[in-house]
């Protein structure tokens, strides 16, 4: 007998085949049945409704969260039932005790982890992977968590602070190539790596992966192919032609992240049209490669305490150097905003859009919300960022502004969302929580995107958030409803669907910050390996024995 049967339900599988009407049978956590009539002891109304796939989520940075938030919300609140953390090179293992602290610095300065809510939050009961999952294990988990192995926590492991400052010999290669191996044999599910050359770390050093030689990265990538186990993701930034190159020969499937619309004013990206084109000749040529796309506009909610979306500015390495306490006299330095002014306006890093940056957040200048800098700088006098920067220190730079950077191109993004290749992900739910708060893509891409601009159908548009993710992140038996893989379900409510509204709470570690959204509508029942977790559009994980989330792990192909 079936333990659970959704019943009456338009069954849409997650493969891109035609949705059809159909009763879903779970016993033993994994579909058992699906038919015309399927009974069980417990039988879930489904009438009217769409039976789905859990979504996955290939692109979070939920490394560090997952220690003190089992359910990984607010993910888990939007349909999805697998997520995929270590992106861009940053897992929190392995780790050594003596690198920790530095593994931390960079976490705060490149994912806007604050260091009171990591110290808090992290226990730091293991240093290998295998023994990161196992913590996360004994935890016990609301949705399923997998990662990759992180180049940045590779290299500090092997080289120690020197992993920011130089090239690694022979011998260091060869020795993170064993960790690598030691690693996905241990479970996690490939080798991820930051190859933009952008991002800041601890005390202001470019990122471990950025000193590391092109021929450290493509010996570490190896790795997954040379075990015959394992996903990659690279981070690539604007030079990605050589991944295509490399991954004919690595034996391993990749992804990369990311192609998004920038307006043309920014001259250090290159159109998104002709890096699409690039994309479909290398997938042309043979090579097994997706990129990364995002349906949600990059729009971050920043405090020049810590403005680290534009850290990769020369003129902001001072910043970045200065202790927090003494950031107000940067700030207020009137030779430094020039230094900054004029980098925004050569273009060639960062072009802040003055006309929607717009101050967001403000106990002392409520009145000012929703206005932007520019027209303040016309009434004011003095140039948008001195706008910016004088109301931050009259707020003790607790002002927070809104700044529209890219993927706002309604045209543009729709073209990408449909490329041949192009995947879902970039949500980076678990990182910069208290600017952005994208961890509603799913809900976000089904309404807005499939049902009301009709952009691909509801069949396609499962499928690019459950089947598709599920092949490329190597989950050989979830993404798709059928019978032996397992029960991971959204039952939807197709007319009502919606993200839901944000809010910002303090409630991580240490009373950190960050924005969610925990109320989206139209999400009616999850079940994670065939238990309920969502029942009539409310949690019940609270409520639940055991949690049903597993990690994870990849297995030799």
């Amino acid at each position: 007998m079936n333990e659970i049967a959704i019943r009456g339900g338009t069954v849409v599988d997650g493969t891109g085949a035609p949705a059809r009407r159909a009763d879903v049978g779970i016993r033993d956590g994994r579909i058992a049945e699906i038919g015309d009539t399927v009974r069980a002891n417990e039988e879930v109304d489904a009438s009217g409704r769409i039976v789905a796939p859990g979504f996955v989520d290939i692109h979070t940075h939920y490394d560090a969260q997952v220690l003190w938030d089992r359910a990984l919300e607010p993910s888990s609140h939007h349909g999805v039932t697998s997520v995929v953390a270590g992106n861009c090179g940053y897992s929190l293992a392995p780790t050594k005790a003596r690198d920790r602290a530095s593994l931390m610095r960079t976490l705060d300065k490149v994912e806007d982890m604050r260091i009171a809510t990591l110290e808090a939050g992290v226990s730091w009961d293991f240093e290998s992977y295998g023994e990161y999952l196992s913590a996360i294990e004994a935890r016990g988990l609301g949705i399923h968590f997998g990662g990759y192995v992180g180049h940045t926590p590779v290299r500090l492991f092997v080289l120690g602070d020197e992993a920011y400052e130089r090239e690694a010999t022979e011998t260091e290669i060869g020795e993170m190539k064993r960790v690598v191996a030691e690693s996905i044999r241990a479970g996690a599910i490939g080798f991820s790596t930051d190859r933009a050359g952008f991002h800041l770390g601890d005390g202001g050093r470019p990122v471990p992966s950025v000193a590391s030689s092109q021929a450290e990265v493509e010996a570490l990538l190896s790795v997954a192919g040379e075990i015959g186990q394992g996903v990659l993701h690279v981070a690539a930034g604007e030079q990605f032609d050589w991944v295509y190159d490399f991954q004919r020969g690595a034996g391993a499937v990749l992804n990369w992240s990311s192609i998004l619309t920038y307006p043309e004013t920014w001259k250090s990206r290159a159109p998104y049209r002709e890096k699409l084109a690039r994309h479909r000749a290398g997938r042309a040529a043979g090579a097994d490669v997706s990129v990364q796309v995002s349906c949600r506009p990059i729009v971050q909610r920043i405090t020049l305490r810590e403005p680290t979306s534009f850290y990769q500015m020369p003129s902001f390495k001072e910043l970045v150097q200065t202790p927090e306490a003494e950031r107000a006299r940067v700030i207020g330095d009137r030779e430094w905003r020039a230094r900054v002014m004029a980098e925004f306006e050569s273009g060639d890093s960062i072009d802040p859009g003055w006309s929607t940056f717009t101050v967001a957040e403000s106990d002392v200048h409520a009145d000012l919300v929703g206005r932007s800098v520019l027209a303040l700088a016309a009434e004011r006098g003095g140039t948008p960022w001195d706008v910016a920067c004088d109301l931050a220190l009259e707020e003790d730079l607790a002002t927070r502004f809104e700044v529209v950077f890219a993927n706002d191109d309604v045209e543009g993004v729709s073209e990408l969302l449909t490329g041949e290749g192009c995947i879902l992900g970039l949500s980076d739910a678990g990182a910069h929580v208290g600017q952005i708060c994208d961890a509603v893509l799913p809900t976000d891409f089904l309404a807005n995107w499939v049902r009301d601009r009709s952009l691909m159908s509801v069949e396609q548009g499962i499928r690019k958030l459950s089947g598709e993710l599920a092949s490329v992140a190597g989950l050989a038996d979830r993404g798709t409803l059928e019978p032996g893989h397992v029960a991971d379900v959204v039952v939807l409510d197709w007319e009502r669907l919606a993200p839901g509204p944000e809010r910002r709470a303090f409630d991580l570690p240490a009373g950190g910050e960050r924005l969610t959204a925990d109320a989206p509508s139209g999400i009616d029942h999850v079940l994670v390996a065939g238990v309920p977790t969502r029942r009539e559009g409310r949690s019940v994980l609270d409520s639940l024995e055991r949690w049903p989330g597993q990690v994870l792990r990849s297995v030799p192909r």
